[in-house]
């Protein structure tokens, strides 16, 4: 068994593969034909009873050949052929050897002391004789680490046992536990064995010995070292992070919808909702107007809070995540989708509502942020000036009066009206005048008989120009209501009506603004008074 055991302890047991189980397989039941009753050198094993009272002829020999991690998370996994584990955690070790059986788990233990080759542990190196063979003394077992007492088995070739890690000090960020287990032997012999290297039994050279002691040795195997690592600490409980990033991600989506919502509002559009907006609407202005009358100090405190909590939303999440890459892929989703989409879509369309409901929120991190954001708004208004809001001029206006046409509840002759009312002072006399060409016209040799009359009435002009020999040659004006006395039997001249009344004639030149024409027309009394207009300068 002594050449068996020595090539049972496969190096890094616990990373190895399928195929290292079964090879480990073979050399095991190769061994079993081979096994002494005594103990082989360098192989931890023990007497299968609980107390190893009996004759070692007599019991089966467990033999441990190593262990590895059962389940493997972030906080327990293997590290160079060494199993790395938390504090303050229960982890599941599978136990594999021969003869595994329900006292296996009373076998096995831990120590703080590295084993030395070639010498034994600090602690024993001063009391005793020198050890001569290749087991070596256990240094002193830990408490740190304990094994629960039992044990789940599978067909004797291994087992799961369970143990509890303490925490370390204070003063600790990890540290090596080796394993140890224990074997019986001569208690005058101890683990060394008799001299010569003969068997521990009745057939030995000193005769039958009682198995009285159980010595620790430690494992020759290379898989054997524990690593316990501190336990990964929060910033906070996992309950309240969770909490904090639900409230942070609000608050960003919060900020991000204020700074659209309220800086999309300007002074100048809340004075004309205060004005001519509905109840609620006015309301909602007047709450909003005296913040928004400070636009650079409102948008740095708002920037600066967005900034600020998405930098901590993000801090948070890499504490819980552990990973820089996942939280900020985490972060970047909810702060775009969360903090940036939806908000922003609701506040475009209902920024008055939601900044006039959250006006004391906008207030209190206005304050807050103080020190920082006033400064700099300060800077802003020196160096970019005072904000004045939107204001329209006289085209910008005519243009928003014709896009929004579909949208506001003016009728045509309404926007006509405001059309022409705003293009007064723009328009000249050439542009709204009726090209002579186009005029209904009467000469002045006409005679006003029933025909001549009949042409006049069907024209449905209060206003007609008589000219005389060329249409550009306009001498004289005729009001219909002239004709209210004139009987078409009697077949009069026109010149004869427009002698009696004659109505003046005014001239004006063809570049003459509408504004000036309105005040000569004001002037003149109504509608022109009792004279007509004749544009100079414009081609007939």
């Amino acid at each position: 068994m002594a050449l068996c055991s020595a090539a049972l302890p496969a190096r890094n047991m616990a990373g190895g593969g399928r195929g290292s189980r079964v090879l480990l397989l073979l050399l095991l039941s190769g061994c079993l034909g081979e096994q002494p009753p005594a103990v082989a050198a360098g192989v931890p094993s023990s007497s299968s009873s609980a107390g190893g009272g009996g004759a070692p002829g007599d019991a089966e020999e467990t033999v441990i050949i190593g262990l590895r991690l059962e389940d493997t998370d972030d906080v327990s996994f293997m590290e160079g052929g060494a199993l790395r584990v938390s504090e303050r955690t229960r982890v599941k070790l599978r136990v594999y050897g021969l003869n595994i059986n329900n006292e296996t788990w009373s076998r096995i233990a831990f120590t703080e002391h590295e084993r030395r080759r070639g010498g034994r542990p600090p602690a024993e190196q001063e009391d005793g004789p020198p050890e001569s063979s290749s087991p070596q003394r256990c240094g002193i077992r830990t408490s740190d680490i304990i094994i629960l007492p039992h044990i789940v088995l599978n067909r004797r070739t291994s087992g799961i046992i369970e143990i509890d890690i303490k925490p370390l000090r204070k003063t600790e960020k990890s540290k090596s536990y080796y394993l140890c287990t224990s074997v019986s032997g001569p208690a005058a012999l101890g683990a060394a064995g008799p001299p010569g290297g003969g068997r521990v039994g009745a057939d030995g050279p000193a005769g039958p010995q009682p198995w009285t002691e159980t010595t620790w040795i430690y494992h020759d195997g290379e898989d054997t070292k524990m690593i316990v690592g501190e336990e990964k600490k929060f910033l906070l409980p996992f309950w309240l992070q969770v909490i904090f990033i639900s409230l942070l991600l609000c608050l960003s989506g919060m900020f991000s919808g204020l700074n659209l919502g309220l800086m999309a509002l300007d002074p100048m559009e809340l004075r004309i909702v205060q004005n001519c907006g509905t109840d609620k609407e006015k309301n909602y202005a007047k709450r909003i107007e005296p913040v928004r009358r400070q636009g650079n100090y409102l948008l740095c405190s708002l920037l600066l809070g967005n900034v600020l909590v998405n930098t901590t939303l993000t801090i948070l999440l890499d504490d819980i995540a552990g990973s820089g890459l996942v939280a900020v892929v985490v972060s970047t989703i909810g702060i775009v989708i969360f903090g940036e989409i939806v908000p922003q879509a609701i506040c475009s369309r209902h920024g008055l509502a939601v900044g006039a409901n959250t006006i004391f929120l906008t207030k209190f991190f206005m304050m807050m942020t103080f020190p920082a954001s006033y400064p700099v708004s300060k800077l802003l208004d020196c160096v970019l000036g005072q904000e004045i809001g939107t204001v329209y001029n006289r085209e910008k206006l005519l243009e928003m009066l014709r896009v929004t046409d579909p949208y506001n509840d003016l009728v045509k002759e309404e926007l006509n009206i405001i059309q022409g009312a705003l293009e007064l002072r723009t328009k000249t006399v050439e542009d709204v005048m009726t090209p002579l060409r186009d005029c209904f016209m009467i000469a002045a040799e006409a005679v006003l008989d029933f025909n001549t009359m009949s042409e006049i009435m069907e024209s449905g002009y209060t206003r007609i120009p008589v000219f005389e020999g060329d249409r550009s040659n306009i001498v004289d004006l005729l009001f219909v209501k002239d004709l209210a006395f004139v009987d078409p039997d009697d077949c009069t001249p026109l010149k004869t009506i427009t002698r009696f009344y004659n109505h003046p004639l005014h001239f004006v030149f063809n570049d003459t603004k509408l504004d000036a024409m309105l005040e000569e027309f004001k002037k003149g009394g109504a509608m022109g008074g009792a004279g007509g207009w004749r544009v100079c300068g414009y081609p007939p």
